[in-house]
């Protein structure tokens, strides 16, 4: 497989391989690989033996520490295209309480669960189907799931927030996110985790709306649009600054 630029999507000098991420003249804190067991205990069949590898995640990325010196965090998902018994390969569940963080999507496309579950009468739940320059932002409070729903190629995500939100691995004690994205008779299904009892429907959103309402441009990588309009951004470096 020819490499892949993903500069033009990521704003950064990255390409893709075909198996991994390729920084040119960057820096990467650390490489993480979701193994099959990692990802295990959120799994709507936890006795499966294939696929070996998930995702990979390349952490904290920088140039010279132009990044951490604006008190960003940049990281970036890489979901292969697997599927696990019925369901499609995807990511831990992950969530900040405090503070907002913004995907962009900048290579292939899948879905996107986010949940804020705190109880039986107060849930939320949205799925959304994005591909290549979405953004989405990710209020405080709310976990989310990347799903790669295409089995031709990979779906690779940019995530950045402020270096204070420290977002965190959660729901293994739950079986990862209320709802499960799932292959059946050749189509896309999504069905629910049987250890939420009661929950609400997945909810789509109106995401041009948002991203107008934080001063999201859809088309620009999300990385060029803080460097530049830094100002523009500062929701996202406050404490519970976004809600849907």
């Amino acid at each position: 497989m020819a490499k892949i630029d993903l500069k033009r999507s990521s704003g950064l000098p990255i390409f893709y391989s075909g198996e991994d991420l390729l920084p040119q003249g960057l820096t990467v804190g650390k490489t993480t690989t979701a193994c099959l067991d990692d990802v295990r205990p959120q799994l709507l069949n936890e006795d499966l033996n294939c696929p070996a590898i998930f995702y990979k995640r390349y952490v904290d990325i920088d140039k010279d520490n132009v990044f951490k010196d604006k008190k960003i965090e940049i990281s970036i998902f890489l979901v292969l295209p697997n599927l696990a018994g019925i369901e499609y390969a995807k990511t831990i569940a992950t969530k900040c309480n405090s503070y907002p963080r913004i995907l962009d999507v900048v290579y292939g496309g899948g879905v996107i669960i986010l949940q804020k579950y705190k109880g039986l009468n107060e849930n939320h739940v949205i799925k959304m189907s994005v591909r290549k320059r979405e953004k989405i932002i990710i209020p405080p409070g709310y976990a989310f799931s990347l799903v790669n729903s295409r089995q031709n190629s990979a779906f690779i995500v940019l995530e950045v927030h402020c270096r204070s939100a420290r977002p965190r691995e959660v729901l293994d004690e739950r079986k990862g996110m209320s709802y499960y994205i799932i292959r059946k008779n050749a189509k896309q299904e999504t069905v629910r985790n049987p250890e939420y009892k009661q929950v609400e429907q997945p909810e789509e959103i109106n995401l041009e709306a948002i991203q107008k309402k934080y001063g999201v441009t859809p088309k620009t990588p999300i990385i060029k649009q803080i460097m530049r309009k830094y100002e523009r951004f500062d929701w996202l470096f406050e404490k519970d600054s976004v809600d849907f």
